[in-house]
């Protein structure tokens, strides 16, 4: 039969090889302070403001046809345009605020002829149809980046679970705990995690 002793001593040499086994990241402090996060956010941030770009040019330019405000909406949405596709779009906004202009004029007219009463229908027509066209654009073009931007999580996310565990295997430590659950642990890997992060582009 074991002696008090003799437990506490296998006990202890068993808890002290697990606590060499084991390792602590600030899961937090990583996502806040690798480059990989920030440059994510500078890029969510920036098709953020293209989308809302985007969307406030639609409204401002309504008068336009289907297929008009479709290219419209694709130009707008690029993230580099040549001449040429400037040149275009600038066409369009001039085209769509001619006929706003001229579909104000037609509607403050007292006696308007046939031909003005049928350029007033289709461009009213015209509107109507551009305004429930950009609320439905708006819609998928908010999933699209809702649908970006959780892939871009998921790409940081699993890059980050990578580097911890590359760390992890290098200094033989079998499990990892975030430091939210750990009151102390000496085997801390965060900044070491945060250097590989930064390091690796």
């Amino acid at each position: 039969m074991r002696t008090l002793a003799g437990i506490l001593a296998v006990a202890t040499l068993f808890t002290l090889a697990f606590a060499q086994s084991v390792g602590v990241v600030d899961y937090e402090r990583i996502v806040n302070e690798a480059q990989l996060t920030q440059e994510s956010v500078r890029e969510l941030q920036a098709l953020q403001q293209r989308y809302q770009q985007a969307f406030q040019s639609l409204q401002e330019n309504l008068i336009l046809t289907d297929e008009e405000r479709q290219e419209f909406a694709n130009l707008l949405m690029q993230p580099n345009l040549n001449d040429q596709q400037k040149q275009r779009l600038e066409a369009l906004k001039t085209t769509a605020r001619q006929r706003a202009d001229e579909l104000q004029a037609l509607r403050q007219k007292a006696n308007p002829t046939e031909t003005e009463k049928a350029a007033l229908e289709r461009f009213t027509q015209m509107e109507a149809r551009s305004r429930e066209a950009i609320q439905l654009l708006g819609q998928q073009w908010s999933q699209e980046f809702n649908q970006q931007a959780e892939t871009r999580r998921s790409q940081v996310q699993k890059r980050i679970r990578e580097v911890i565990a590359q760390v992890a295997k290098e200094k033989k430590i079998q499990v990892v705990f975030s430091a939210e659950t750990v009151l102390y642990c000496e085997n801390d890997l965060t900044d070491e995690v945060i250097k590989r992060l930064n390091a690796k582009k």
